[in-house]
């Protein structure tokens, strides 16, 4: 009797064994499962940071103007109703602009030793025409329905871009002695703009909790920008957009 308890005790240890060992890996099976589908969740959100060059454009302008580094940041939702298309809606903030080339009036030291400066008091590059705004982009995008590369796939948007200019501010950099020149000239340009916008680049698995998203970004206003009749441009940024959406 006590031998065939044994038995039974043994009988049931390993059976009880066996039962969790299949569980556990059913669960790793169902997580593994789970992690290698990460295109199939259909609603996203999360943040983007923006490192983009501005510029202005144009066949009358009032300057000779060159690219500046522009900032920004968006909130983004993205919805796929399949999995290969979907639509993005986004919102922030975004730095637009661009800088002023002037013309060396004094030809600086090297050419006027007697002005005893280290620098050049006309030196170009150094204005810059600031653009702070609030964007809204709404865009189409369309994403690879298989990997690249496992956990990659490759996906591009096209859209509007519907542009709030808040602020404009003309500022020339004084390096020798840190006191810039910053003015606000917020009236001299049209406080919005609707813009055409165009990105390309990669979806990537974050592990399963989210995606990391690197796209390239073309932008283009539509509209002069000019609002005191200076002459007749358009905001253009392009650059790079990194995101984390989860």
């Amino acid at each position: 009797m006590k031998t065939l308890n044994k038995i039974t005790i043994v009988v049931l240890l390993t059976l009880f064994s066996s039962l969790s060992a299949f569980a556990q890996n059913k669960q790793a099976d169902m997580l593994s499962e789970k992690r290698s589908n990460p295109f199939e969740k259909k609603l996203r959100w999360g943040i983007s940071g923006n490192q983009y060059w501005g510029n202005i454009k144009g066949q009358s302008l009032p300057e000779t103007y060159f690219a500046k580094p522009c900032i920004g940041y968006n909130l983004r939702t993205e919805y796929y109703p399949v999995p290969f298309i979907g639509l993005s809606v986004g919102a922030g903030f975004q730095q637009r602009g661009a800088g002023i080339i002037n013309p060396d009036k004094s030809g600086g030291s090297f050419t006027h030793p007697w002005e005893n400066l280290p620098f050049d008091p006309d030196s170009t590059y150094r204005e810059r025409l600031r653009f702070f705004t609030m964007e809204v982009p709404v865009s189409l995008i369309i994403r690879s329905p298989k990997d690249l590369i496992r956990g990659v796939r490759p996906s591009a948007s096209a859209g509007l871009n519907f542009i709030t200019v808040k602020q404009v501010r003309d500022v020339f950099l004084s390096v020798e002695d840190g006191f810039h020149s910053d003015l606000p000239v917020t009236t001299d340009y049209f406080n919005r703009d609707l813009g055409y916008q165009f990105s390309f680049g990669a979806d990537i698995d974050a592990g399963g909790s989210g995606l990391f998203q690197v796209h390239l970004v073309y932008t283009k206003g539509t509209k002069n920008i000019y609002n005191s009749g200076q002459g007749n441009g358009t905001l253009v940024t392009y650059g790079f957009r990194v995101s984390w959406l989860y």
